[in-house]
C-alpha cells in the first residue's frame, strides 16, 4: 500500500515537474517571439579625470602664483600690472585659442545650414499639403494625394531632424563658450600685483604673482606619480576629519621643488584658500584632487558592453536590426568606460542588452525622452 501512496506521488510530481517546464519554455518562446524594446544611448565625449586624495597642513598666507597653461592657448593679453589691487574675479590675463576659435565658427555655420534646411522643409511640408487640398476627389487623382502625403511626411521627418541637430550644435556651442569663459584667468583673493612677467612660459617662471591677503593656505604633499598629473590651477577640494559634513574649495597654485624621504620622493605644493574659512593653522586636513587624465574620451555607458569569452562588443541598430559591433576598451570612469576604437562620438549603442537579444534580432526603438546630462553620471 505504501509503496503505491510512493510510486503515486512520485507520478503526480513527474507530471506537475514536465507541466512547469512547458510554461517556462512557453514565456521563453514568446519573449524570443515577440520584438524586443530596446533603449539606445549616445557615446559622449568627457574628460577623464582621476581622484587624488592627500594631506595638507595649514600654513600662513603667502603669494598666489599662476603659471602659464600651454594648453589653453597663448597668453593675448595682461590685464594687470605690478601694484594693481585686486579681488577674487578680477581678470589677470586672457589666453587665446585659435583651434577653440576655429571649431566655435565651424558649429556656428553647421547652425546655419541646419536652421536652413529646417526652414525648407517647413515650407515644402505647407507647400505639399496645399497641392493635396487643392486635388480632386477621383481615382487619379487620389494617387497624387497619397504620393504627396509621402512627400509631406519625409519633409517633415527631415525638418525635426534638422532641428535635432540645432539643438544639438546649441549644446556644443554652449559648452566652448564656457571653455573661452575660463580663457580669463582670475584672482582668487584679494590682494596686490606683486609681479607680472608677461614673457613667462609654460615650466618657467610665474606669469603673475599676488600678495593675498587671505590668512591661511594649505600645504601638501604629492606622491611622483601624482605630481605628473596634478597641474598648477587644479581645483580641490578640503576636508576636516575633526568637521564632520565640512569642506571648502580652494585651488592648487604652485610647487616646490620635490624632497626626498625614506619613502621616496615627495613633491610639496601650496591649495590656495577660494573661500572664507575659519581654519586655524596648524590644522590637518584632507585634500580632494581630480586630475585630468584623459581628455575629450570617447565614452559609452558601462551597462552597453557586453564581453564574449573576454572580448568586448556592443550591440547598434541598422533599420530595426540589431548589429554586433567589436570595440576596444580603455579606462573606465564611473557609470562610463572609454572606446578607444570601434564608436564614434554620437554614435548610438544599446544601453541595456539583455540576455535574449542576438545579432540581426527585430527590435523596437521606443521614442527617446530628454537626453541626460552625461556631466550628471559623472563621478564626484
Amino acid at each position: 500500500m505504501n509503496k503505491k501512496i510512493i510510486f503515486l506521488g512520485i507520478g503526480v510530481f513527474s507530471v506537475l515537474l514536465l507541466a512547469l517546464n512547458g510554461w517556462i519554455f512557453s514565456k521563453d518562446k514568446s519573449a524570443f517571439a515577440r520584438v524586443q524594446n530596446v533603449h539606445l544611448a549616445s557615446a559622449n565625449v568627457m574628460d577623464i579625470k582621476r581622484t587624488v586624495m592627500t594631506k595638507g597642513v595649514v600654513v600662513p598666507a603667502e603669494n598666489e602664483t599662476f603659471y602659464v597653461q600651454d594648453k589653453l592657448g597663448y597668453v593675448k593679453e595682461m590685464e594687470v600690472k605690478a601694484g594693481d589691487e585686486v579681488t577674487p574675479g578680477t581678470v589677470l590675463f586672457t589666453y587665446e585659442n585659435p583651434e577653440l576659435e576655429k571649431e566655435v565658427r565651424s558649429l556656428e555655420q553647421k547652425k546655419e545650414e541646419t536652421a536652413v534646411k529646417e526652414t525648407y522643409y517647413k515650407d515644402l511640408q505647407t507647400k505639399l499639403q496645399a497641392q493635396a487640398d487643392a486635388l480632386g476627389t477621383d481615382k487619379k487623382e487620389e494617387t497624387k494625394k497619397n504620393q504627396l502625403e509621402k512627400d509631406q511626411a519625409k519633409a517633415k521627418m527631415e525638418s525635426e531632424l534638422a532641428a535635432a541637430r540645432n539643438s544639438s550644435i546649441d549644446e556644443q556651442l554652449t559648452k566652448l563658450a564656457e571653455e573661452k569663459e575660463n580663457l580669463s584667468i582670475k584672482s582668487n583673493t584679494q590682494g596686490v600685483v606683486k609681479s607680472v612677467n608677461q614673457g613667462a612660459s609654460e615650466g618657467s617662471m610665474p606669469i603673475v604673482e599676488i600678495v593675498s591677503k587671505d590668512d591661511v593656505q594649505i600645504k601638501g604633499n604629492l606622491t611622483e606619480e601624482d605630481s605628473l598629473i596634478v597641474e598648477a590651477g587644479e581645483k580641490a577640494v578640503i576636508l576636516s576629519p575633526a568637521i564632520e559634513d565640512k569642506q571648502w574649495k580652494g585651488t592648487v597654485s604652485q610647487f616646490q621643488d620635490a624632497k626626498k624621504s625614506n619613502e621616496g620622493s615627495a613633491f610639496p605644493f601650496t591649495v590656495k584658500m577660494d573661500q572664507a574659512n575659519n581654519l586655524k593653522i596648524g590644522q590637518h586636513l584632507q585634500l580632494k584632487l581630480k586630475p585630468v587624465i584623459r581628455e575629450k574620451a570617447v565614452v559609452i555607458p558601462m551597462s552597453s558592453l557586453i564581453k564574449n569569452k573576454g572580448k568586448p562588443f556592443v550591440y547598434t541598430v541598422q533599420e530595426g536590426y540589431l548589429k554586433k559591433r567589436a570595440v576596444r576598451t580603455g579606462l573606465s570612469y564611473g557609470k562610463w568606460i572609454e572606446i578607444k576604437a570601434g564608436i564614434r562620438p554620437e554614435e548610438k549603442v544599446v544601453s541595456d542588452p539583455t540576455s535574449y537579444l542576438t545579432e540581426n534580432t527585430e527590435v523596437n526603438v521606443p521614442k527617446a525622452k530628454k537626453a541626460k546630462d552625461s556631466k550628471k553620471d559623472a563621478p564626484n
